[in-house]
């Protein structure tokens, strides 16, 4: 069964304003949720899309508005 609207928009924002000192808070909510729908769900593979996208927050990357996740801030190239 999909998440309901409530939670999948509770995550979303989550993942939205990720950063470094919240990003682990984050990655296990995410994984939470994950792990209450079955691997071929559609909010499955939506939530393992925000993991990957978490990740590079965790390692010190800004995903843009395209979703780059090669881009980093000015100066930690």
């Amino acid at each position: 069964m999909p998440l309901d609207r409530e939670e999948k928009s509770k995550l979303r924002d989550m993942v939205s304003l990720a950063n470094k000192s919240n990003v682990d808070d984050a990655i296990a909510a995410v994984e939470a949720a994950r792990a209450t729908l079955p691997e071929d769900d559609k909010d499955y593979a939506r939530l393992t899309g925000w993991l990957e996208d978490l990740s590079h927050v965790a390692g010190g990357k800004v995903i843009g508005r395209t979703g780059d996740p090669g881009s980093q801030p000015d100066g930690m190239a």
